[in-house]
């Protein structure tokens, strides 16, 4: 019993089970926490069967997945110094495509012989001051199929050697040829000349 006076609110009788007219019920009760139980763990497993089914089909995770095999490798990388002695590097076949050989280039034609014509006469000037000499030159190149023109001495000034005249290029085989028959290695290109000359000079032999 309350020491205080009674009022109004005292009118309750003490056993009623009302704990207050402003108060609602604070437990809450079993039937309501076992189902959000339920409903909590129906949600997980549908979320991990999700997971498990769906996710592998759309690619997801399996980049890493699939590159983890290739870095993880224990197989090691052959290198030229771990194989076996004798062992050679199988080199790649050669391209079966056919190369496009070069074109052939055109072979030169062979330049043609210089052509020495006997026919041509030849002219004979004695330059050695030795008289007859002009007559023995003409004699050894008639030996050889020559022609004389004329015989005579040399007239301009004293040559110190024999010499070969020839007036232009296709004189020049002719030319050549005499200073094999004769010796005589000097030969000299002058306009002034109109057929092969040949002058004996001093120290002709």
């Amino acid at each position: 019993m309350s020491k205080y006076p009674r009022d109004e609110f005292d009118k309750v009788p003490e056993t009623s089970s009302r704990q207050g007219v402003h108060r609602e019920r604070l437990i809450p009760s079993r039937s309501g926490s076992l189902a959000l139980i339920i409903t909590v763990g129906v949600l997980a497993l549908v979320l991990g069967l999700a997971a498990y089914f769906v996710l592998p089909r759309l690619g997801i995770g399996q980049g890493e997945g699939a590159s983890a095999p290739a870095s993880n490798s224990s197989t090691p990388a052959e290198s030229p110094e771990s194989r076996p002695a004798g062992t050679e590097t199988a080199e790649p076949a050669p391209s079966a495509s056919p190369t496009p050989s070069a074109s052939p280039s055109p072979t030169p034609s062979p330049t043609p012989a210089a052509v020495v014509d006997r026919s041509q006469p030849v002219v004979v000037l004695n330059a050695s001051g030795i008289g007859g000499l002009g007559a023995n030159v003409s004699a050894l190149i008639a030996a050889d199929g020559w022609t004389t023109a004329q015989v005579a001495n040399w007239g301009g000034t004293p040559l110190q050697t024999s010499v070969i005249f020839y007036g232009n290029a296709e004189q020049l085989p002719n030319a050549q040829e005499l200073s094999r028959v004769l010796g005589i290695p000097n030969l000299r290109e002058s306009p002034e000349f109109t057929l092969v000359t040949v002058a004996p000079g001093p120290g002709f032999q």
